[in-house]
């Protein structure tokens, strides 16, 4: 009999310490690094991740030193990721599918943006 109540002491003492820690070894992350079309590093592009699949919960952070960037701590789910920088045009990458501990490393390039008024007209 003490070993019954024993055993189910340590299996609710187990119950509580996992209630305690939620989406522990159940999270996904984003990282990567944002750059111009020449490969140079762009520090302070803001970056949003979309769950496209859980009513659209979206997360933001900002390009640090080396454009770099991270989102630690996702849902599984799918995911679009875009990039804006001032001078820059705007970045979209949609279908990104996380597993549980998974990580997946974006290198986002970003093209200058070119003003159509500034183009030569041809005759």
């Amino acid at each position: 009999m003490n070993h019954i109540v024993r055993s189910l002491a340590v299996f609710v003492l187990l119950g509580l310490l996992a209630a305690a820690l939620p989406g522990q070894g159940m999270s996904a992350r984003i990282l990567g690094n944002v750059m111009d079309e020449n490969g140079v590093y762009l520090k302070g592009a803001t970056i949003t991740a979309t769950n496209i699949g859980n009513n659209g919960v979206t997360e933001t952070t900002s390009g640090k030193k080396k454009g770099a960037f991270r989102f630690p701590a996702l849902a599984p789910g799918f995911y679009q990721v875009s990039a804006d920088l001032e001078g820059y045009q705007s970045y979209t990458v949609s279908g990104i599918r996380l597993s549980a501990e998974q990580s997946v490393t974006l290198r986002i390039k970003l093209k200058v943006k070119t003003d159509p008024a500034a183009a030569p007209v041809a005759e």
